[in-house]
């Protein structure tokens, strides 16, 4: 990867941390309007993303990013205060800024139109403050007015003098530049990288004050000087140095020989007075070097072959404790010693030396095998952390009173779990704001609190994770469910009430009468359910009228190593992940019932339909009478999946399939068993859902 894309992926990764603690902190600053920490931690996390937008050249995001910042500054001052229109305002800004994020993640080229709305709402505040707008930037250009700007140098070596005599009198011109940075600039020592690199695409700089590598470690005030040679003429040379951000001001001079012999003149006679001061730190200069690259100028093409690899940076990465990567160093050492053991036990034939040597190394494979999952493994605050905001907005878009209390947020899953679960969690909670709590007048007719609570945890039990969203708003009715079902032609005959509550999961469901933005538009809960099987687990309902409506997802904890359960049929060899499996039974062939639309089995004082999965997958059935049901929960249903013989429990490696097998839907993926065979997994999720559609 070349320092471009290196550069690119940190300021993806801290914007996204930044953005995403403004706005945690806003929202906390919402309920504590009057707490100043939190104020000033938000007006640091603003200064540095606005830093770092301005040291990749991202102007448009700077821009926007300085002006928001200004009503921090506001806020800080006790010029304003803090109420709900202008939090609304902050997260509008928040989540523009997180939109250009995600454009120059696509290599989008950013305009000013995209916030030309947001900049002309937070300039009517600045006027509001500062009555006409001139108020607030008084104060600031006192400040910078640290001594006048001038492109007078402090010395220049005789060499240089002769090559920009040279150079004078030949095709190029020669131009003093002087240049003050923002003084706000947090990153000074990128931001004079960015302006000559700008410039040497056109010239080359001779000459620096101060020295290259001052410069370089933004070790300098706000000025500093070059001398520029270039063919371009004045005007090209100021329109090169204006285009960069965070510059305040700026002098483009022609060089002058006589008015640089002049001021040199009186430096020596200033050296000469008594109270001689040192060698200014100019002359330590290096007057060919040119600064290193310390930030990446952003590429104006979205044509690069990296540009899908930029699209999906935060899928590709992930923050590691340094304390697990030293433990993976020190085993994959320790891996290291036994392997060089092996060869000298297999090269003296030494069956006892290699058997304890392949202990070890069982032993380290293991280990390593368990690190490598806690390497993989990430908070679900990374998906938690997006959702109180989720619901403050539905609250004053639904204009009720509602919130959302997070628990457990620290716990783990495997990272390909945790970013697939944004999406379903998000139907979830809109479900909950939109169809479950109440408006606050109802709710207090009902004698319940005006607010309304979500709550949302997550705890891991066993090798599963277990996240409920409960809130306690109306709950389900079935009658109104029964009515709704049966005006889109399903038939309910029959149902018991838990049975009419799980239609919500029907395809196209909805009982919504009035179509939404939030929800209501037949799409949700049946995706929902549609995710979380295709994740690997599974989801319940239970709901009481006037009470409330609870959601139980249950996750494996990881998705690259399970448990399963290997078994054959016919002459093949399959495994059954073992998570969905409740028992393993033996029957005989005259114990399966045939009822009118399918085969069943008594189970547990209730009839379970057998799925035959010779058929299904088309394998020459074994003559044996004898077969193994292996019943499995899905959907709190039981299924029975027939096997003819049971080969042992076993750890797995799940290994990717064909996409042609994979649209089959039938197979989870492959494993390979020690002596080299492939089995494939099923995916006994789809199998029995197939069952279940076709009965």
């Amino acid at each position: 990867m070349d320092d471009n894309s290196v550069y690119r992926s940190l300021f993806f990764e801290e914007s996204d941390d930044n953005l995403q603690q403004l706005n945690d902190n806003v929202l906390e600053l919402e309920s504590e309007p009057d707490n100043m920490d939190l104020v000033n931690e938000i007006f640091r996390a603003a200064h540095t993303l606005k830093g770092m937008a301005a040291t990749m050249g991202y102007d448009v995001m700077t821009k926007l990013t300085h002006k928001m910042e200004n009503l921090f500054d506001f806020f800080k001052s006790g010029k304003l205060k803090v109420n709900s229109d202008y939090i609304s305002l902050i997260f509008r800004c928040l989540d523009r800024l997180s939109q250009l994020v995600e454009d120059l993640r696509d290599e989008k080229e950013l305009s000013e139109d995209q916030i030309s709305d947001l900049l002309a709402e937070l300039a009517k505040v600045e006027e509001s403050v500062n009555g006409g707008g001139q108020a607030a930037s008084q104060p600031e250009k006192e400040e910078h007015d640290t001594g006048a700007l001038t492109a007078a140098f402090e010395h220049l070596e005789e060499a240089d003098l002769d090559v920009i005599h040279q150079a004078i009198t030949g095709d190029y011109k020669v131009y003093s530049v002087a240049i003050r940075i923002d003084k706000e600039s947090l990153l000074k020592g990128p931001r004079v990288f960015l302006i000559m690199e700008k410039l040497e695409q056109e010239g080359d700089v001779l000459h620096t004050e101060p020295s290259v590598d001052v410069l370089e470690d933004g070790d300098f005030d706000t000025d500093f000087r070059l001398v520029y040679l270039t063919k371009d003429d004045l005007e090209m040379v100021k329109h090169n140095v204006d285009s960069n951000s965070e510059i305040d001001e700026a002098i483009i001079e022609p060089f002058d020989e006589k008015k640089q012999k002049t001021a040199e003149k009186q430096q020596a006679e200033a050296a000469q007075a008594p109270k001689e001061a040192a060698a200014p730190q100019a002359q330590k200069n290096v007057p060919a070097a040119k600064p290193k690259a310390t930030a990446a100028k952003p590429k104006k093409s979205g044509k690069t072959s990296a540009a899908h690899h930029h699209a999906n940076a935060r899928n590709q990465s992930i923050r590691v404790d340094l304390t697990r990567l030293d433990r993976f160093l020190n085993l994959v050492s320790e891996l290291v010693v036994y392997r060089n053991q092996l060869d000298d036990a297999s090269m003296r034939n030494n069956a006892d030396a290699m058997r304890d040597a392949l202990e070890q190394v069982s032993r380290l494979t293991s280990e390593l095998q368990d690190l490598v999952l806690k390497i993989r493994m990430q908070q679900v605050s990374v998906v938690f952390s997006r959702f109180p905001r989720m619901v403050r907005d539905l609250a004053n878009e639904l204009h009720k009173e509602m919130e959302l209390v997070v628990e457990g947020e620290e716990t783990e899953l495997d990272k390909t779990v945790v970013s697939e679960l944004s999406e379903p969690l998000i139907h979830l909670l809109r479900n909950s704001s939109d169809h479950g709590i109440e408006s606050p007048e109802i709710r207090e007719q009902e004698g319940k609190d005006r607010k309304g609570t979500i709550k949302l945890s997550a705890y891991q039990e066993g090798n599963r994770v277990i996240i409920t969203l409960e809130d306690d708003g109306k709950g389900l009715d079935p009658a109104v469910i029964k009515a709704s079902a049966e005006s889109k032609g399903i038939n309910t005959e029959g149902m018991s009430d838990d049975d009419i509550k799980k239609l919500i999961f029907h395809p196209g469901f909805s009982t919504a009468k009035k179509i939404t933005n939030i929800s209501g538009r037949g799409v949700g809960l049946d995706a929902v359910q549609a995710k979380i099987s295709e994740l690997g687990g599974s989801i319940e309902m239970k709901s009481e009228l006037h009470v409330g409506t609870k959601f139980i997802i249950k996750l494996p904890l990881t998705l690259s190593i399970i448990q399963a359960l290997m078994v054959r049929i016919g002459n093949e060899s399959f495994a059954v992940p073992l998570d969905v499996v409740e028992r393993v039974v033996m029957l005989k062939e005259d114990e399966i019932v045939e009822t009118t639309n399918q085969e069943v089995y008594h189970f547990q004082d209730s009839l379970i339909p057998i799925i035959r999965t010779d058929h299904l997958l088309q394998i020459k059935p074994d003559p044996n009478k004898k077969k193994f049901a292996i019943i499995v929960k899905i959907d709190q249903k039981y299924y029975g999946v027939l096997a003819d013989e049971l080969i042992g429990q076993q750890e797995i490696v799940i290994k990717k399939i064909d996409p042609m097998l994979q649209k089959i839907n039938k197979y989870q993926g492959a494993t390979i068993f020690g002596n080299g065979e492939i089995a494939l997994i099923l995916d006994v999720n789809a199998i029995c859902n197939e069952k279940k559609g076709n009965k």
